[in-house]
């Protein structure tokens, strides 16, 4: 069926998009899913925007920075469950919304204090154990478009029937988590360091649907892009130090090292194998392995605690997401390729504050992460399916403002802890330029690339409850 082959070119770049119709799905992973830090952890975390680099003493603040832990002066143990949801709006000609939400287990943890005794200055020595996890979930779909149409001829060159584009769909389910084994200590309660031994797991399945719909029967046929459905598992490792120095009882500062993250990725995929004519043969179920570094982060912070009733911290990060590199370098050549000249660092800013109003606590935050993305000129097809050079701005991945508030309560020494964090984000994703295959083995191929439009809303509510001894 409609065999068209067209290579759409990546101004400047020389690569090719058709000719790694595959391979260009491994450099957009490596920075959307495993690029990106986890936002999770306790409610008080997210209720003051994650800006706790500085201020520490929460067990969470060790994804800020490890030496945070040692500001905490009594034990304590942590549970924190919450309702994540999403909605994602996408246009293409006419708009199409998805919604879902997913109630989980997202975050455990326990800080053990050890006072040392009063006549030394090491005050305290301190073990931390924190876990995380994140839903990955994720659908985007698009509507049928009667304007996308492909004539299917016959060998005297009449039109014997036209296929319409019926839709599209682009779906991602999974997780990714992190535990962290976590040591700090307090020298003369002014200068705190830590250290934080870092485990990284991801598990989400992928698949890409294209539909389309025959003039001459009426019937829509679903296909699956080659290489889909596929399913990636992946383990990591990486260290984190960290410092915080109080300059006086009213402000501190601290800075947080967060090493590449090493990966070991194990993948299992459909793909489909091609006769010389260009028919599919089979659609077989492959697996392989390969390693991925994913870059550090650099953390600057600032906090302030006024009066004791209210605290306000600001923390900077640097993402050195250039840095992310796929393995075997040989095998891999057109993805980091594209990661060199279109992946670059960026900044990420976070601020937040509590008001402490007798045993009543009151929280507010605000986050703002930069794309990793530099902005791609390429050929595009319109809904009307008219190709012309376009710049996408930040694709894949738009920038993200995240808006939190929270409160909690302490019982004496039992405290239970509310917050809710909105996000949203807007992107162009790509679609088409690829090859689709149905279950009978018959074969499409959508020659241009289309850039639908997303607008993704996240919401996110948390519960933790803890306790302090």
């Amino acid at each position: 069926m409609k065999k068209i082959f067209i290579n759409i070119l990546v101004l400047g770049s020389g690569l090719t998009y058709a000719q790694q119709q595959v391979s260009t799905q491994y450099s957009t992973n490596a920075i959307e899913l495993y690029g990106q830090d986890i936002n999770s952890g306790s409610a008080k975390h997210i209720g003051v925007g994650g800006a706790v680099g500085a201020l520490g003493g929460d067990i969470s603040s060790v994804e800020q920075n490890p030496a945070g832990l040692g500001v905490a002066i009594n034990s304590e143990v942590q549970v924190t469950a919450g309702v994540s949801s999403f909605k994602n709006t996408n246009t293409f000609a006419s708009e199409r919304t998805e919604k879902d939400s997913r109630f989980d287990f997202q975050h455990f943890s326990g800080a053990f204090v050890f006072n040392n005794d009063q006549s030394s200055k090491w005050n305290r020595f301190s073990i931390g154990l924190n876990y995380l996890n994140q839903r990955l979930d994720r659908i985007n779909q698009v509507n049928s478009n009667q304007n996308i149409a492909f004539d299917v001829v016959d060998e005297t060159g009449n039109i014997t029937d036209t296929y319409r584009f019926a839709g599209y769909a682009d779906q991602v389910e999974g997780y990714k988590s992190k535990f962290s084994l976590n040591f700090a200590t307090a020298y003369d309660n002014k200068l705190y360091l830590g250290l934080g031994l870092n485990f990284h797991e991801s598990n989400y399945q992928a698949f890409s649907q294209y539909a389309e719909k025959s003039d001459a029967t009426g019937t829509t046929y679903v296909y699956d892009k080659n290489g889909t459905p596929y399913n990636e598992i992946g383990q990591g490792f990486s260290l984190s130090a960290g410092a915080i120095y109080k300059f006086n009882h009213n402000v501190r500062a601290g800075i947080g090292y967060h090493s590449p993250i090493w990966y070991n990725v194990d993948e299992v995929y459909y793909a489909a194998n091609f006769a010389d004519d260009g028919n599919v043969t089979d659609y077989n179920l492959y697996g392989s392995n390969y390693d991925m570094t994913r870059g550090g982060r650099l953390v600057g912070s600032l906090g302030f605690v006024l009066d004791k009733n209210f605290s306000f911290g600001v923390d900077y990060t640097y993402h050195m997401n250039n840095d992310t590199k796929l393995k075997p370098s040989n095998y891999f050549n057109a993805d980091n390729a594209f990661i060199d000249q279109y992946v670059a660092n960026s900044s990420e800013l976070r601020v937040g504050g509590e008001y402490r109003y007798d045993k009543l606590k009151i929280r507010a935050g605000y986050n703002y992460v930069q794309s990793p993305y530099e902005d791609i000129t390429m050929n595009i097809a319109d809904a009307n399916n008219n190709v012309s050079l376009t710049t996408l701005n930040k694709p894949f991945l738009g920038d993200v403002n995240r808006f939190s508030a929270g409160l909690g309560y302490d019982f004496g020494g039992f405290y239970i802890d509310a917050a809710y964090q909105y996000q949203t984000q807007e992107a162009q994703y790509l679609i088409g330029n690829s090859t689709y295959v149905n279950r009978d083995l018959f074969n499409v191929d959508l020659t241009n690339s289309y850039a639908p439009k997303a607008k993704l809303n996240n919401n996110l509510f948390l519960l933790t409850l803890g306790w302090q001894f």
